[in-house]
């Protein structure tokens, strides 16, 4: 699959973040192994029951300050670069600080080996530790190249300079005869040239599942987006949750009916393309509005819509955010005809509000999120009374009191006898 532009630059930046951590670890390291080094010196030059004399490496010291200085400089500099511009450093940046930061151990182990013109036991475990700690943290680059080369320079470096400074036979502590033996230095440099192919296997492994799971975000992305086109991204979005599973509950929502008038008489007089357009221009309108006042369209019906407000998404007042959509979508397209970007038309919306049944309705093989009873049934009534009445917004007198929104003109209709309610509604007039 191919991976958005968007995605690109969020690894880009994850990748970006690993740097810094792994510039974070390394200074790290080396703050506490010269805070380790000057507590040991100050324990055996204290602990006089021992007799053991320790010279303090100033040298090593300073060595290590250095890098310490290094590596903060480093991520501060990325750090920096994610802030201000977003985007990691040049490639090539990642290879030329692996070879700062290993030339510079190489430095630090010359000093000690050859220009002092002796060993130093504990400078070369941690000189070599260093070794090992940056061949291995090379995966945070997440550049399998990075890895094997860096472990390359790391055993040739190390190999050079031992075989350089060879002294097998001039040191009378065994341990030390045997780190400084060739064949060990050898055994060495090969190990590090072993932990960048690990090193370089980890930063394979890493990116492909990075890479994997960026897919996997695509993928789901995409079917989510698919899906919300189709049902109401707010459903969608319960369902994903629920894993498909919602069941019937009793709710109170607000349902409202929006119907183009005579949209029939305008098609048969319409092209194709023309009609599809002034469809996607009105339920663009709706839609804007509605998520706008937290509501979900529930289905389109061709010349009109169903919205609910309440359902599945939970608000404070359900038909005060009817009320509010559909003022604001009659003026939305009063205005739109006014300025003749939209013919002229009208439409009916008809509000009621009441206790529904919502959940998941149908089978195994087939079924959907609706919202089903008395009060959708009674809503789709009140919007159809829009046409005896010559209005634009019709709403029932439970839905208006429970709104109680202020401000507004509303216009007793009288009580009306509705097709096939058994009992008289009391209707207003919003518009």
């Amino acid at each position: 699959m191919k991976i958005t532009a968007s995605f690109s630059k969020l690894f880009e930046l994850e990748t970006l973040q690993s740097e810094k951590l792994r510039a974070a670890i390394l200074a790290s390291y080396a703050l506490f192994t010269g805070l380790y080094i000057l507590v040991i010196s100050y324990l055996i030059k204290n602990d006089t029951a021992t007799g053991i004399q320790f010279t303090l490496p100033h040298t090593l010291l300073f060595l290590l300050a250095g890098l310490f200085i290094y590596e903060v400089t480093i991520n501060r500099i990325l750090n920096h670069r994610a802030v201000k511009f977003g985007k990691s450093i040049h490639p090539d940046f990642k290879y030329a600080n692996a070879f700062i930061e290993l030339a510079i151990i190489t430095v630090m182990l010359y000093v000690y080996t050859v220009y002092f013109k002796h060993n130093s036991f504990l400078s070369d475990i941690i000189m070599v530790s260093l070794y090992y700690l940056i061949v291995f943290l090379s995966a945070f680059y997440l550049d399998k190249y990075i890895s094997v080369i860096t472990g390359i320079i790391a055993a040739c470096g190390y190999t050079c300079l031992h075989l350089i400074n060879h002294k097998t036979g001039s040191s009378t502590d065994m341990i030390e005869e045997i780190l400084y033996n060739k064949y060990f230095v050898y055994a060495t440099g090969i190990l590090l040239f072993l932990c960048g192919i690990a090193a370089a296997f980890m930063a394979n492994q890493l990116q492909k599942s990075i890479q994997r799971t960026v897919e996997l975000v695509e993928d789901e992305n995409k079917l989510f987006n698919l899906f919300s086109r189709q049902i109401s991204k707010e459903v969608a979005q319960e369902l994903l949750d629920k894993d498909g599973k919602m069941p019937s509950e009793l709710r109170f929502v607000s349902v409202m009916f929006i119907d183009i008038r005579n949209f029939t008489v305008y098609a048969e007089t319409q092209e194709p393309e023309a009609i599809v357009e002034f469809q996607n221009t009105f339920f663009g309108i709706i839609t804007g509005v509605v998520h706008k006042y937290e509501g979900i369209v529930n289905q389109f019906l061709g010349d009109g819509c169903m919205v609910t407000f309440g359902a599945p998404v939970t608000v404070d007042n359900p038909a005060a955010n009817a009320v509010n959509a559909a003022l604001e979508i009659n003026k939305i397209i009063d205005d739109k005809i006014a300025n003749k970007e939209l013919h002229l038309f009208t439409i009916g919306i008809g509000i009621h509000c009441g206790e529904a049944v919502t959940g998941n309705i149908g089978t195994i093989l087939k079924s959907e999120y609706s919202i089903t009873g008395g009060v959708v049934i009674l809503a789709a009534r009140i919007e159809s009374e829009n046409k005896t009445y010559h209005t634009k917004i019709l709403i029932s007198k439970e839905a208006l009191e429970a709104a109680g929104v202020k401000g507004i003109n509303a216009v007793s209709m009288g009580v009306s006898h509705l097709k096939g309610w058994s009992h008289p509604v009391e209707l207003y007039k919003l518009a």
